[in-house]
């Protein structure tokens, strides 16, 4: 088969001129700009200047008009007379984003109207000996969803943001184009993946769809079905390779759809692990049919979600992998870019590592984006990643005509085929808050039947039936939360059943303490947000707009309400930020604050909560959001508490009642710690030790251990603002500390620490020895606009135990660079000037 790829510079113009000039007057004295594929026009339009970088000040609200108008992409390409006598030619588009015109040679041969699809069409009667056009013609999502809405019987409602495109829902691209409360309104266009032209000899293999099942220890069945498109009756050579096993042999194929089956017997096999429970084992996998090569990885697993009843009414949810239960651990991945044109491999591996790097084993891909990239996946298979993959419905309500359920069918009928092999993929989820979302809008909740009925045809009639069709042995769930298949619980406030999205903390403005007052089985959803650091503020506000409420950092902050709630808190916890860096600092701390309080609670009631994934691992844009890494990459401070928070063996105290501390260690790791020893001790803000509790024990894995409840009202000499409590963890091959303050920080009588730093140059990066003259607490390390990770962050030191921590950096910068670009935050500091 003879390919020829498309990718690369195309010409961009508009499609019609007059309309874009009140906007853009580039085209009326200019015939094209380029634009490059995969990518986006947005970007094609960024690059040469015509519209303003719309990440910056408020330029989003200055280029709404590229989304609302028509744009055309068109290039040349040779064809040669052998090509043309093969007599098949397939034009392929993968990740089209969305509604696409396409004609080769002023002849139209296909239509888009589905990002997740992927299209192909027949262009061999179009095509020419020689040069050749290809024009692809983009009709604005915006104007189309407006047109389809005009012919509802009915309003179908949906969520509503800030800066935001209308009817969404009625379209099926990414939700989060069209604005949402933390990302702007860019209505992108472009080819987000491969386009190419296949001269067909033999056929076209359509999908690869493998199932394993383990046999015995180490031995384990393969079956590997082939979906074959071929072009004749014909006879052709056909082979599979694996690990150990090959099976290959000849097939007689018809005209059409043919199916393929080999079966293989994998011997001396290494199961697939996640992070923290083993190595994520991948064997390639090679198939030949005639002469298509198609390669894939295999990881042999085993993977169950129990959803079992208790005696109490509940029902838990609990992922195995290999007969292991898995307490889940990570948080939710929205797309990391606005502009799709600058979603890369190196940037996937960036934030998966930096996943990995905090001990999470679990990714939940949110509703509202895309099905990623093949490499995403990839990435998460090597690095033992779990997924729980939504399919692309969030917030709102979606028609259930025949038009609408046929394409979401065929969407389906590509996506599930695609990343069902992998051994990351843990779950099939149909949407996103769709299921309560029946209860958000007036119109749902005026006439509920009409609406559930349609829910229930999309959800059920077609989602649920293909994926149960192509992946019968992976777990649907229904929506998330719920409770599973066939229960209409409210799991935003009934913690008893399946998963919870918990947002009283942020969205009702209740205490961090009510995480506390729940007892959840599976958590995935649940956030607080916080603002970037100073560097990344910079990317988009100028030093005269340093101030939370000048227009450009309102803009930045996509939630109503979300400064009003970040500086309401601090009133409840801390004192008052003396500047404005003090204060970024702090929203990062107090974030941090509230995500480790509700899971460190969480963990310790493992088995009955085996799970968390926080909201949000990342960000599409800089702005103030939920995310723990910010859009520049840049670990935000509740990263690095994630990566403590998220240990395997940690030591954990709270108080849930006041004057009652509970003191627990946490296992969930695959290995017992034997001969640990926990200390307790009482210490005041000036270093003075006031007591010490020390423990002898063997900590079992996939285990929670209650050591003790402290009274401190037993302690009349003990004043809550003038002491904290210190944990320490320790055996031959671990140490973990953890501290608790006694009382809210704007009470605790808090002593100048005195933090010095020592920068020295090491491999790979900094080497900073921190150090202190009184305890130190919530101390953040910050390397300005130097890029790179710490290796620890937001600690505490005890004047009697320096830390040295190590900066990673691939940036070619001197010691005293490196000094100066080092800022040292501290809660002492955070309230004085």
């Amino acid at each position: 088969m003879d390919r020829l790829t498309l990718q690369g510079v195309w010409h961009l113009s508009p499609l019609k001129r007059e309309e874009v000039a009140p906007y853009c007057t580039h085209f009326l004295t200019h015939d094209h700009i380029d634009c490059t594929l995969p990518g986006d026009i947005h970007s094609a339009l960024l690059a040469q200047g015509l519209i303003p970088d719309p990440y910056q000040g408020c330029n989003e609200l200055d280029i709404q008009w590229v989304g609302q108008q028509d744009w055309v992409l068109n290039r040349t390409f040779s064809v040669s007379e052998a090509q043309l006598a093969i007599g098949s030619a397939v034009l392929t588009l993968t990740m089209a984003d969305t509604f696409i015109k396409v004609l080769v040679n002023d002849t139209e041969i296909g239509n888009c109207d589905n990002q997740f699809r992927r299209w192909r069409f027949d262009a061999q009667s179009a095509l020419k000996k020689g040069e050749n056009t290809i024009s692809l013609v983009f009709e604005s999502a915006e104007k189309r969803a407006v047109e389809e809405a005009a012919k509802l019987a009915y309003p179908i409602p949906y969520s509503v943001y800030p800066v935001s495109a209308k009817h969404r829902n009625l379209v099926r691209k990414t939700q989060c184009h069209s604005g949402w409360d933390w990302g702007p309104c860019i209505l992108s266009f472009g080819i987000y993946d491969q386009i190419q032209l296949e001269f067909v000899e033999e056929g076209l293999v359509e999908s690869v769809s493998c199932t394993t099942k383990e046999l015995e220890a180490k031995k384990w069945d393969l079956t590997v079905e082939v979906l074959f498109n071929a072009k004749t009756k014909q006879t052709l050579p056909c082979r599979a390779e694996i690990a150990n096993a090959t099976q290959e042999g000849t097939i007689e194929t018809v005209a059409g759809m043919n199916k393929i089956t080999f079966r293989l017997l994998c011997h001396d096999i290494q199961r697939w692990w996640p992070n923290g429970e083993g190595k994520a084992v991948l064997y390639p996998l090679t198939l030949t049919i005639g002469a298509q090569v198609v390669t894939k990885r295999i990881g042999f697993r085993t993977l169950t979600v129990k959803t079992e009843e208790d005696e109490q009414g509940g029902k838990g949810m609990v992922f195995s992998v290999n007969g292991r239960d898995i307490f889940a651990k990570g948080g939710n991945w929205i797309p990391m870019d606005a502009l799709f044109s600058r979603i890369t491999k190196d940037r996937y591996e960036e934030l998966l590592q930096a996943c990995a790097d905090a001990n999470m084993n679990m990714i939940r891909v949110w509703g509202g984006g895309l099905y990623e990239h093949e490499a995403f996946y990839d990435l998460c298979d090597e690095k033992g990643l779990l997924i729980w993959q939504d399919c692309m419905f969030s917030c709102a309500m979606y028609p259930s005509n025949p038009e609408f359920l046929a394409s979401v069918e065929a969407e389906l009928r590509y996506q599930v085929p695609r990343l069902k092999d992998h051994p990351s993929l843990a779950l099939w989820c149909g949407n996103n808050e769709d299921l309560g979302a029946i209860t958000w809008y007036e119109e749902s909740r005026r006439n509920r039947d009409r609406y559930v009925i349609d829910y229930d045809r999309l959800n059920e009639g077609v989602v649920a039936r293909v994926i149960a069709e192509l992946d019968p042995g992976r777990t649907w769930w229904p929506s998330s939360p719920s409770a599973g298949p066939g229960d209409f619980s409210d799991n935003w406030h009934n913690d008893s059943r399946g998963d919870m999205h918990f947002w009283s903390v942020w969205h009702e403005g209740k205490r961090f303490e009510a995480y506390y007052e729940i007892n959840p089985r599976f958590v995935s959803e649940f956030g607080y947000q916080s603002f970037p650091s100073l560097s990344t503020v910079a990317t988009y506000a100028p030093p005269s707009c340093w101030n939370l409420t000048s227009p450009i950092m309102e803009h930045h902050q996509k939630n109503d309400r979300g400064n009003s709630i970040i500086i309401e808190n601090f009133s409840r916890y801390f004192r008052f930020p003396s500047s404005f860096e003090q204060m970024l600092y702090l929203s990062q701390v107090q974030q941090a604050m509230a995500m480790k309080m509700a899971i460190e609670y969480w963990r310790t009631t493992m088995p009955h909560c085996m799970g968390t994934l926080y909201w949000q691992l990342n960000d599409n844009w800089p702005v103030a959001s939920w995310s723990s890494i910010d859009y520049t990459g840049k670990w935000k401070l509740l990263h690095y508490a994630a990566k403590r928070f998220y240990a395997p063996a940690l030591p954990i105290a709270y108080q849930k009642e006041d004057g009652k501390v509970e003191v627990y260690v946490v296992n969930d790791g695959p290995k017992p710690v034997m001969d640990a020893k926990l200390s307790v001790k009482f210490c005041t803000f000036d270093g003075q030790k006031l007591g010490k509790q020390e423990y002898r024990l063997d900590v079992k894995e996939k285990s929670s251990t209650h050591l003790c409840t402290i009274d401190l009202q037993r302690k009349p000499k003990l004043d809550k603002t003038k002491a904290f409590l210190y944990l320490k963890l320790k055996s031959d091959d671990l140490y973990m500390e953890n501290c608790l303050l006694l009382s809210e920080s704007k009470r605790c009588a808090l002593t100048d620490p005195g933090i010095e730093t020592v920068v020295s140059k090491a491999s790979g990066g900094f080497s900073i020895t921190v150090s202190c003259k009184n305890p130190a607490f919530e101390v953040a390390l910050d390397a300005g606009e130097i890029k790179g990770v710490f290796s620890d962050n937001l600690f505490a030191i005890r004047p009697t135990a320096q830390k040295v921590v190590f900066f990673k950096t691939q940036e070619r910068i001197t010691v005293k660079q490196m000094r100066d670009s080092l800022n040292v935050f501290d809660l002492y500091h955070a309230s004085r000037a």
